[in-house]
């Protein structure tokens, strides 16, 4: 008795024809199933890490020759997410780059010479390979 009549897809339920252990009609179902039932923690992750490379590309962007400095104002209007980074350097002059993958910045202030008012910036630059040498005693 042949069971392929009886064989559906599992997204979105059409019959069907193929390989007797085939599961989905084609990748675009098989891709929808599985992003329907990815875990919380998973979409997480996710979410996570677009936020990580919208922050990425922002800093890129902004950084074309390897350093720039930026006010902090054009960072806020691009949208860029303080709260994600992928990790932390922190320089013996207790200055700390926030490493978006492998572009960072660092948060400096500076005094208008005309004004007298602190003027928030960033320092942006790309990863260099010190950051990688760091060794963090958490206890």
């Amino acid at each position: 008795m042949d069971n392929s009549n009886h064989r559906k897809c599992r997204h979105c339920n059409d019959t069907l024809v193929g390989r007797i252990d085939k599961q989905f009609c084609d990748h675009q179902c098989r891709n929808a199933f599985n992003n329907q039932n990815k875990r919380d923690d998973e979409l997480l992750i996710q979410e996570t890490n677009k936020r990580i490379r919208k922050n990425r590309r922002i800093l890129k962007s902004l950084c074309p020759i390897g350093k720039a400095t930026v006010r902090k104002e054009v960072l806020d209007t691009m949208l860029y997410d303080f709260r994600y980074f992928s990790s932390i350097y922190k320089t013996s002059k207790n200055q700390v780059y926030y490493i978006c993958y492998d572009y960072a910045f660092s948060p400096i202030k500076e005094v208008d010479q005309r004004t007298g008012q602190q003027i928030e910036k960033a320092l942006i630059v790309q990863k260099q390979d010190y950051f990688d040498k760091l060794t963090l005693k958490f206890w």
